[in-house]
């Protein structure tokens, strides 16, 4: 059996460019995988099963897991069946790319499996057909993303410690772009930010915060109550409903509205998958 963890990211800034004619926007974002993490196990077996901790997450084509394992199998032509068990840690509707990295997992560990016939940009073209944010996972860990996320560089910035902040209610990614009004966005040089990062000074920022608050005002209080107890930064991360909170010495504590992750940035290193080292 092989037992994969999958990351979650965060989104240390993310600037929305433009509405293309297909409807998805253009974005300009760093990507942080993070060290919250659902661990998949994969194994071959007489007929196929999936088994997930959480109840929500079916055996059906709108898992992104089975989706990348039928992309596995119609690209190689392998396929002998498996068994996969997720155990989720993952928030869902979060922002923190759960369902994206257990698709970029699944590709992954079934090449392991089946002996490596795909590359490493072999799965990421496979990716990117299950959706925006699968790709980056096969990146170093830390990457400058465009296009609408799926096209990315590797970028060597500092370690990160910080918390997670996960309340107790999600959104939805595509009410959050729908509800944005691109034209109240404020202009910022995306080749000044990046050089910033290069020389490890951090610029935070959510250009989707504007329209998840708009949409669900528990964001803007949420995002307030963070600042009170003491974290010098809380930036949404993605479309939400999360964020991600500087300051080591704030002491958290669960409550029924938010639940805290205290999590440090990971890297990948070439030819394995992600560890907790």
């Amino acid at each position: 059996m092989g037992v994969y963890l999958s990351p979650a990211k965060v989104n240390l800034f993310f600037k929305v460019i433009k509405k293309r004619k297909d409807n998805f926007h253009e974005i300009a974002s760093i990507y942080q995988a993070v060290s919250l993490f659902d661990k998949l196990s994969f194994e071959k077996s007489k007929k196929d099963s999936f088994f997930s901790t959480d109840k929500s997450i079916k055996h059906e084509r709108l898992n992104l897991i089975i989706q990348a394992l039928d992309l596995f199998r119609e690209k190689t032509k392998i396929n002998d069946c498996v068994s996969i068990h997720l155990e989720k840690n993952i928030p869902i509707s979060a922002g923190l790319g759960g369902g994206s990295s257990n698709a970029a997992t699944t590709l992954f560990a079934l090449n392991d499996l089946f002996d490596r016939p795909l590359s490493n940009q072999g799965m990421i073209e496979l990716s990117k057909k299950i959706g925006s944010d699968p790709a980056f996972f096969f990146s170093k860990g830390a990457a400058f993303c465009t296009d609408v996320g799926s096209v990315f560089e590797n970028i060597e910035i500092k370690d990160l410690s910080f918390f997670i902040a996960k309340p107790s209610f999600g959104l939805s990614t595509k009410e959050v772009f729908e509800n944005l009004d691109i034209s109240l966005l404020e202009k910022k040089d995306i080749n000044s930010i990046i050089n910033s990062y290069k020389k490890n000074e951090f610029v935070f920022f959510n250009d989707l915060e504007k329209s998840s608050f708009l949409l669900d005002k528990r964001m803007d209080n949420i995002k307030n109550y963070l600042k009170k107890i003491g974290f010098k930064t809380a930036v949404m991360s993605g479309s939400g409903s999360s964020f991600f909170c500087l300051n080591d010495n704030v002491k958290v504590q669960d409550t029924k509205d938010i639940s805290f992750f205290k999590v440090k940035s990971i890297k990948r290193k070439e030819g394995f998958w992600y560890s907790n080292n």
